[in-house]
C-alpha cells in the first residue's frame, strides 16, 4: 500500500514539469474509467453485531470508478474544473473456524462489504493539454458503505453523507486516450442500524486507489 501511494505521489510530482513542454492549455472536457482498490478499517463493534469475529470482516474491496469533468476557466498555469465521480466497490471474506479439539474446521459465514458513492467535485489542475496533475474534493457526496452477511443480506440501506479529497494525473498518449491515476480519501458519516439487515456503522475514512484510462 505504501509503495503504491508513493508511486502515485511521484507521478503527480513529475506530471506538471513534463507537460510544461507543451504550450496548449487543458481542453474543455475529460472523462475517466478506472479500476479501483479500497482499503477499509476493521470495526470490532460491527463484527459483534453481525455475530462474527473481527477477522471475518473484509479489509479490501475492488471495483471501478467513472467520472467526467469540465474545465470552464483555463489559463497557462492553472485550470479550474467541475464535475463528478461514481465509485462502486465490493469485497467479501470467509475464514476457517477450528473446532474445540482443533481437529476439524468449518467455514465461517460470508461477510460482504459494499461501497457505492456519487459525488460532485471541484478541481485545480496544473499542466497542459497532453499531461496534467490535479487536486480535487467534494463536500456534498452520498455513499452507501456497509457490511452484511450473505445469509442475511441487508436491503434499503440509507445513504451516508460523504466528503472526499485527493489528487491524480492524466497523461495523453495520443489525441484522445490518456493513462489516468487517482488517490482519494472518503470521509463517511455514521450510519444508524435499521431493521433490514444493516447494523450500526461508525464514522470512517477509507482510501481508494484507482488507475485506468481517460478520454477527451
Amino acid at each position: 500500500m505504501l509503495r503504491m501511494l508513493f508511486s502515485l505521489i511521484v507521478c503527480l510530482a513529475i506530471a506538471a514539469p513534463v507537460s510544461a513542454q507543451q504550450q496548449e492549455p487543458i481542453g474543455p472536457f475529460a472523462a475517466d474509467v478506472r479500476g479501483s482498490f479500497a482499503r477499509h478499517k476493521v470495526e470490532p463493534s460491527v463484527a459483534t453485531e453481525l455475530g462474527v469475529t473481527a477477522g471475518n470482516l473484509p479489509t479490501r474491496s475492488w471495483g471501478f470508478v467513472g467520472g467526467a469533468h469540465f474545465y470552464p476557466w483555463r489559463t497557462s498555469k492553472i485550470t479550474l474544473g467541475v464535475g463528478g465521480e461514481f465509485v462502486m466497490a465490493r469485497g467479501s471474506r470467509v475464514i476457517d473456524i477450528s473446532s474445540a479439539d482443533g481437529k476439524t474446521t468449518t467455514p465461517s459465514p460470508t461477510v460482504r462489504r459494499h461501497f457505492t458513492s456519487v459525488a460532485p467535485e471541484v478541481s485545480l489542475n496544473f499542466g497542459h493539454r497532453n499531461g496534467w496533475s490535479y487536486i480535487s474534493g467534494g463536500m456534498f457526496g452520498l455513499s452507501t458503505l456497509y457490511l452484511d452477511r450473505e445469509d442475511t443480506p441487508a436491503t434499503s440501506v440509507p445513504h451516508r453523507r460523504t466528503l472526499n479529497y485527493g489528487g491524480g494525473a492524466r497523461w495523453f498518449t495520443n489525441e484522445h486516450i490518456a493513462f489516468s491515476v487517482d488517490f482519494r480519501w472518503y470521509s463517511v458519516a455514521e450510519q444508524q442500524a435499521n431493521a433490514t439487515g444493516a447494523v450500526l456503522q461508525p464514522r470512517t475514512t477509507l482510501l481508494v486507489l484507482s488507475g485506468g484510462i481517460g478520454i477527451r
